[in-house]
């Protein structure tokens, strides 16, 4: 992964304001400036979705992408936005770190400057035009149910004992998905069957995921599953387990995002699950969901509630894991579900 981090930072010095080399005749004349403000390289999973703004900015020219990153530091992120604002820019996608960052859109947005939430929102939908991402709070029903039945139809002796890895605190991925889980075990908790024996933060990172399993481990390897909040984490459980000599399948790893590496944990039985949510897919919508609020002012219609663009998810095992692409990107990206809108080859 410290490779693939390298990569794209090397493309993130080589390219500054992106859409710059889509032909001009596909322009309508006027340009806005967007800033496409998000997490940074820190994690893995934001590779596809800075490709994707990169390549959706070739189709929009009219749209001027400057792409920030704020270096998964939620205090900079705050400040970018406010730097966005008094520089005059048209619109702001933002993927969020922190929710603290709410009060920085509400201040753009009363500026008149649309701002589009990308995979993480802010607090108050009143804050932004759209959200465009998946549903959390049921990506972590999804990948529980999945283990929890996975464990009665082996006949695995209750009461089950789960760690439950819970994301970067603060941000909405974390507090919905451990919320999904959460909402799954409590009646198997209320019955005996589930016992939570530890519930914390490993802030998405597969070295700290690591540690904190091997900590675990160190004290008992009564585990029957660790619930993780994505793929990045899942891996670093898996390498502790591997590393305490435990063979795969013994505990089952639930995961989320598709990420490369968990699709081979699956094939091989380290990695019970995963869920897939395109960053590729929630990058290029937030594009064109810009777009026909800059050019048309369409914003999403009331049926979408709070202006909520959801991600479809699919729930990958080994009985599909073959059909699925990294990070779940589909070859082909669906028309925006409302608006102007048309598909694309990825």
């Amino acid at each position: 992964m410290k490779r693939l981090r390298n990569t794209v930072m090397a493309g993130l010095l080589a390219v500054g304001t992106l859409g710059a080399a889509s032909t001009p005749a596909q322009a309508s004349g006027k340009v806005y400036r967007v800033d496409f403000i998000f997490t940074g390289f820190a994690y893995p999973y934001f590779a596809p979705m800075y490709h994707a703004v990169n390549l959706a900015a070739k189709h929009f020219p009219d749209l001027r992408i400057k792409e920030i990153s704020c270096n998964n530091s939620g205090p900079t992120e705050t400040s970018q936005v406010d730097e966005a604002v008094a520089s005059g820019v048209q619109g702001i996608i933002l993927n969020t770190v922190e929710e603290s960052v709410t009060a920085a859109a509400q201040k753009a947005t009363a500026a008149g400057i649309p701002v589009i939430t990308i995979d993480r929102d802010v607090s108050s939908p009143s804050a932004r035009v759209a959200f465009i991402g998946d549903n959390d709070f049921v990506l972590g029903e999804t990948m529980t149910k999945n283990a929890l039945a996975d464990l009665s139809s082996h006949k695995v002796p209750k009461p089950w004992h789960v760690v439950l890895l819970e994301g970067t605190l603060g941000s909405s991925t974390a507090i919905g998905r451990l919320d999904g889980a959460l909402a799954v075990l409590k009646p198997y908790e209320k019955n005996g069957s589930v016992k939570v024996i530890l519930n914390t933060s490993a802030n998405f990172a597969t070295n700290t995921a690591q540690s904190v399993m091997s900590a675990e481990l160190a004290k008992t390897t009564n585990i029957q599953l660790v619930i993780s909040g994505n793929d990045a984490m899942a891996l670093g459980v898996e390498t502790a387990i591997k590393d305490h000599g435990i063979a795969p399948g013994k505990i089952l790893v639930t995961g989320a995002d598709a990420q490369p590496q968990s699709l081979t944990a699956i094939k091989q039985g380290w990695q019970l699950n995963t869920v897939t949510h395109s960053p590729y897919l929630e990058a290029f919508w937030a594009v064109e969901a810009m777009n026909n609020y800059l050019q048309y002012k369409i914003k999403p219609p009331a049926k979408f509630k709070n202006g909520n663009i959801l991600i479809p998810m699919n729930l990958v095992t080994k009985a599909n894991v073959g059909s699925v692409g990294a990070w779940g990107t589909p070859k082909v990206i669906p028309k925006l579900p409302y608006g102007k809108s048309q598909t694309f080859n990825t």
